[in-house]
């Protein structure tokens, strides 16, 4: 039997009314879609204009939903879970999988990158995408299957898992900091050339402050909206970097980039991997899953 498509309303205003009349909320509707609330008023002011009657009363103290209403947001909400469920079905009994991760471009080509062979050794049947991006991961707006977040753990609805946390440390090259030998901070700052990165704006203050160093300013400073920029500039003898130990292992390693100094800037944020909650247990995202924390404990 063909499905007369055509009068459905469109798929973002029913999620939006479903998830008002779960939560009983316009605000928490919003924040479960990664939407403004305004956008989710809109989305329920066009089901409404569609069905030709309103689905909620406005009232002082918000919003009230009738028993019909109610009835046909848990129709919707069955449905929407259904999907969901014959979606996951679907990839699983595929034989070749993909697998897209969206990701920060420096976390992709310093971190991920280098690692990827040994992951399709071990699930060549599952091909790997990858989409760069200094934006943080949006499953309601980016066609992703996990993705890579920073911050502290906490996003509603998402199944994360810690990958490190912020170790940061300034870092140059061994012909840059050789000129810093034999001086302490305060004075081997005003030498300084500093490089940060945009969408990081207080580590190197956050590091001074632990360093015990106030009102001493370097020589130059420089701004880069990729971190991954602001290391190469380093590399190339350029000023101090503030670096994610993390991403500079290999160059510290190799001689490439030296530490200057000891201390060290530990926060409880860092890097996450994540997902939908939903689809966590999908084999591929599963899969890969288990391979990148297995790395992370080897």
């Amino acid at each position: 039997m063909m499905v007369p498509f055509g009068r459905l309303p469109p798929l973002n205003a029913l999620r939006a009314f479903e998830a008002v009349a779960r939560h009983g909320s316009v605000t928490k509707a919003a924040e479960e879609l990664c939407v403004t609330q305004s956008a989710v008023s809109r989305h329920i002011r066009t089901l409404e204009e569609r069905l030709g009657f309103p689905l909620f009363q406005r009232t002082g103290q918000g919003l009230e939903i009738s028993p019909s209403s109610q009835t046909f947001a848990a129709v919707l909400n069955e449905t929407f879970v259904r999907m969901a469920q014959a979606a996951d079905a679907l990839v699983t009994t595929q034989a070749h999988s993909i697998l897209t991760i969206r990701a920060y471009t420096t976390f992709l080509t310093r971190w991920l990158i280098p690692a990827l062979p040994d992951f399709h050794r071990k699930f060549p049947h599952i091909e790997v995408r990858l989409v760069a991006s200094s934006e943080p991961v949006n499953f309601e707006r980016d066609a992703a299957d996990v993705g890579i977040r920073y911050g502290s753990g906490r996003w509603r609805n998402w199944r994360s898992d810690p990958l490190f946390f912020d170790d940061l440390r300034p870092i140059g090259s061994p012909d840059y900091v050789e000129q810093l030998r034999g001086r302490c901070l305060a004075e081997a700052l005003p030498q300084c050339t500093l490089l940060h990165h945009n969408r990081r704006p207080n580590d190197w203050a956050d590091w001074l402050a632990l360093a015990g160093v106030k009102g001493v300013q370097p020589k130059e400073n420089l701004f880069f909206e990729d971190i991954g920029i602001a290391y190469e500039c380093a590399r190339a003898g350029l000023g101090l970097a503030m670096g994610q130990h993390a991403y500079v292992l290999d160059d510290l390693s190799l001689g490439r980039l030296i530490e200057p100094f000891p201390e060290a800037l530990r926060r409880e944020t860092g890097y996450f991997l994540v997902c939908p909650e939903s689809r966590a247990e999908v084999q591929k995202i599963a899969a890969f899953r288990e391979w990148v924390l297995g790395r992370l404990q080897s």
